[in-house]
């Protein structure tokens, strides 16, 4: 798949400016003091961050052994099979 050089420089902009590890600091609390793993979906709307945003958030820190792949099960937002994510303690 090829990055979007638009995508590639709006990943270095928020990584600069901190905005990133904001948004990693924050889906950790959530999924940190959740009492059941969240999909994507519901990290977004918890925090109300576009689900791409929680996406690209998640990826690093799955990189960085934070968090793991938890069960697959329905979404409580779009109703459809998601994966599920935790904190890696």
């Amino acid at each position: 798949m090829t990055v979007q050089p638009t995508s590639r420089n709006a990943y270095q902009l928020h990584q600069e400016s901190g905005k990133a590890g904001t948004q990693r600091n924050k889906i950790m609390i959530v999924l940190r003091f959740a009492k059941h793993p969240y999909t994507n979906r519901e990290i977004a709307q918890c925090l109300g961050l576009e689900p791409s945003t929680v996406s690209a958030r998640r990826n690093e820190l799955l990189e960085a052994g934070l968090i793991k792949m938890g069960a697959a099960r329905k979404d409580s937002i779009t109703g459809i099979t998601a994966y599920t994510w935790e904190a890696n303690l």
